[in-house]
């Protein structure tokens, strides 16, 4: 497959320029780059998720991807990043999800098609059947699956998205077994990962995207770990750095926190008027942490107090109550409720100003003067408070996310992913309102894997790959490419 001058360009911002790719068969054609590279951008357009602005994709004849379908159809089949499987069907009636003919029956697999998904699992190496109930799969075995179904058809060349971020170091290893032996087999396989171990291993070819442009192009013979490393890193001027208040006392402590397949042995503190930044690219524990002290999930071993008192785990109620707030990545999904309006996104929550809530009932002129002044600081655009705030632009729904989350006083604001998607302008303006919340008596936990987030903001950033914190760095003296040199595996 030749990808050749692919330009893509989302309003003012432009993910790929002039981007050329040859894919052979039976090459592993790795993608490098840092968040924002555009990696994400090119895969969408190698399966038919979106189409390019211009540029060309040939196989045995130019053609059209105008959906994933037709991609499939044509032989390039993807496997994301993220497991999205049904949990109420089998796994066979997942691998076959939206292939299946028109008579096929949801619970049960006929003999053909229960033969089928059965090679497909043997090609990869699966231990477990195709009625296997998908709920009782581990993640691992749902990413087998998942790699099954890119195989089913007469598939030539499969993207991979990530592919080992969730899975541990010899799950990760089978993976990347039966993709040597799916390349051995004469498969063409586009390999998008941050894990440079794997690529040096897998890769026949590697690619090397910055700024929408593919800036390096490497064939095996000639791999250089510090010479990728450095054709990754952006090379602009580091974001100004905030001014250090001065300390209060310790508001955060994790001690020894640990939780199988996710992170281990996580310890640190953070007092008021601090910030703290966790780094660390996609996959290698640090939303999972956030999620799992704000109560989201539960762990092993380890505690979590606030303010000196412990933090029963597993409960984000409890979380809540000891003051603590967590604006999760997903602000579409998680952050915001997009079907309701600004106002009373920032009324939702309980500790939210009292004026709001008479006797039970909602004061609606309270909550839109309480709406109208977040609006007002946090700069957010917007017709009124009364437009929904799932019509707003990346950068507005995030300041919206974190907006409500301040709304409930919190003693703790845990934030993922702060500035994922969002324009430079919108994230200086995120990076000023997140210390302005750190100066009023609390402190903040920034996770991010756009390190650019915390250089300058973070007073100290802890580094965590592969679940583990592997350095910790000054947060106003540290660069991007000590960062980065911790953080890649």
């Amino acid at each position: 497959m030749d990808v050749t001058g692919i330009h893509k360009r989302f309003g003012g911002v432009q993910a790929l320029r002039d981007v050329s790719l040859h894919i052979a068969p039976g090459q592993v054609h790795a993608v490098l780059g840092e968040n924002g590279a555009g990696k994400s951008t090119l895969i969408k357009v190698l399966t038919g998720v979106i189409q390019p602005d211009s540029g060309s994709i040939t196989l045995d004849r130019p053609v059209r991807l105008h959906s994933p379908r037709a991609a499939r159809e044509l032989g390039i089949t993807a496997v994301p990043q993220d497991v999205v499987l049904v949990p109420q069907l089998s796994i066979g009636r997942n691998v076959l999800l939206g292939l299946e003919g028109g008579l096929a029956r949801k619970s049960v697999l006929s003999a053909s098609e229960r033969d089928l998904v059965s090679t497909a699992l043997r090609q990869v190496g699966a231990d477990f059947s195709a009625s296997a109930p998908t709920a009782s799969l581990s993640v691992p075995q749902l990413r087998l699956a998942q790699l099954a179904r890119a195989l089913i058809g007469t598939g030539h060349t499969v993207v991979l998205d990530e592919p080992t971020a969730a899975l541990s170091a010899a799950d990760a290893d089978h993976l990347l077994s039966r993709l040597e032996a799916l390349r051995d087999d004469g498969k063409a396989i586009v390999y998008v990962s941050h894990r440079l171990s794997e690529v040096f291993r897998l890769a026949d070819v590697v690619t090397v995207l910055r700024n929408g442009q593919a800036v390096g192009r490497f064939e095996r013979s000639s791999f250089d770990r510090a010479t990728i490393v450095e054709l990754m890193t952006k090379h602009t001027s580091p974001p100004q750095s905030s001014p250090v208040l001065e300390s209060g006392p310790v508001l955060l402590s994790v001690d020894g926190l640990s939780s199988p397949g996710r992170f281990s042995d996580v310890s640190f503190s953070v007092a008021g008027h601090r910030i703290l930044g966790i780094a660390g690219v996609q996959g290698s524990g640090q939303g999972q942490l956030l999620a799992a002290i704000a109560g989201q999930g539960t762990y092993s071993s380890g505690t979590v107090r606030v303010a000196g008192s412990p933090v029963p785990q597993g409960s984000v109620h409890r979380a809540y109550r000891a003051g603590m707030a967590l604006v999760p990545a997903d602000r579409r999904g998680a952050g915001i409720v997009g079907g309701m309006s600004i106002q009373r996104n920032l009324a939702l929550p309980a500790r939210a100003d009292r004026s709001t809530r008479r006797f039970g009932f909602r004061g609606l002129r309270a909550e839109a003067r309480l709406a109208r002044g977040y609006v007002r600081d946090f700069g957010v655009w917007c017709r009124d408070v009364r437009q929904s705030a799932g019509t707003l632009s990346g950068g507005n729904q995030q300041k919206v996310s974190l907006a409500r989350a301040l709304a409930s006083d919190p003693t703790v604001l845990l934030i993922d992913e702060p500035t994922q998607g969002v324009d430079v302008g919108a994230k200086a303006e995120i990076r000023a309102l997140l210390r302005q919340a750190a100066g009023q008596d609390r402190c903040v936990v920034v996770a991010a894997s756009e390190f650019e987030d915390l250089i300058g903001l973070a007073d100290e950033i802890l580094v965590m790959r592969a679940g583990r914190v592997v350095a910790r760095l000054d947060g106003h003296a540290t660069s991007y490419r000590e960062i980065l040199h911790h953080a890649l595996p």
